[in-house]
Order: structure tokens, then sequence, then C-alpha cells
């Protein structure tokens, strides 16, 4: 009886092995959520310094709702988010492609900016200036099965 439990139990040990997410080498079957947007140095941000830019008013507000990636198996990627006026960002003719860790994604503007995909995590880096200093916002997004 102890045997036939013992290897019942050993049975479901591998039968409830955890699926892993495998979104490095096909992007397409997941949404990106944005997980994190962290700006490095700190930002003077409502009259505090913050590092999460999630925060940050006005043309940051999408970021706060649900902001996420999504990349279609033609070659398109869109962002999508549900907060107000959001809808409103729009990139046509949006393309991506994917060379090892690294997609490359054209805006259809003739602007193009390289991600790092890495597992389950995409993290995007944006650097600006502003009052003299050089800002490095961090995205990171998830992959969510669709």
């Amino acid at each position: 009886m102890k045997k036939t439990l013992l290897l019942l139990m050993v049975c479901l040990g591998f039968a409830c092995k955890k699926k892993t997410v495998d979104a490095e080498n096909d992007v397409t079957k997941y949404s990106w959520p944005l997980q994190s947007a962290t700006v490095s140095p700190a930002l003077l941000i409502n009259g505090q310094l913050e590092t999460n830019f999630k925060t940050k008013s006005a043309s940051q507000a999408c970021l706060n709702h649900n902001y996420t990636l999504e990349f279609s198996k033609n070659g398109n990627f869109a962002f999508s988010s549900n907060g107000p006026l959001c809808d409103m960002i729009s990139y046509q003719n949006a393309t991506w492609i994917k060379t090892g860790n690294e997609i490359t994604l054209n805006y259809g503007t003739g602007t193009a900016h390289k991600v790092q995909v890495l597992g389950n995590i995409i993290t995007d880096k944006y650097t600006f200036e502003q009052n003299n200093t050089t800002y490095t916002v961090t995205y990171i997004y998830t992959a969510k099965p669709k």
C-alpha cells in the first residue's frame, strides 16, 4: 500500500509539472501587457521625485490603463490601452522583425526602435533629456497567453 501511494504521488508530481512559457520563440502567441516603467534617475513629478514612470501625468496616462503590445503573424504590431483618448494612439504600417533576442519595431514613420526579448519578458529602453538631465525609462512587458 505504501509503495502504491508513493508511486501515485510521484506520478502526480510529474503530471502537475508547470507548463513553461516559450514566448521568446513565437511572440505572436502572446499579448504583452506593460508590467512596469521605471525612470532613472528619479524624475520630479507633481513636486515629488518619482521612479515609477507610469505615474507621469498627461502623455503617459495611457500606461496605467492596460497598456499592451501585440504582435501579428503578418509582421504588424500595435499598442493598445483602454484609458481615455488612448485609442487615438495608432501607428499605420507599423511592422516588426525578430532577429535572435532582438525585435526591431518600425513605427511606419521612418523611425525604428529595438527591444530585447528573453523568455517571457520584453525589455524596452527609452532615453530622453529634460532640464539638462538625461533620463532612461525601462519598460518591462510580460507575456500573457492570448
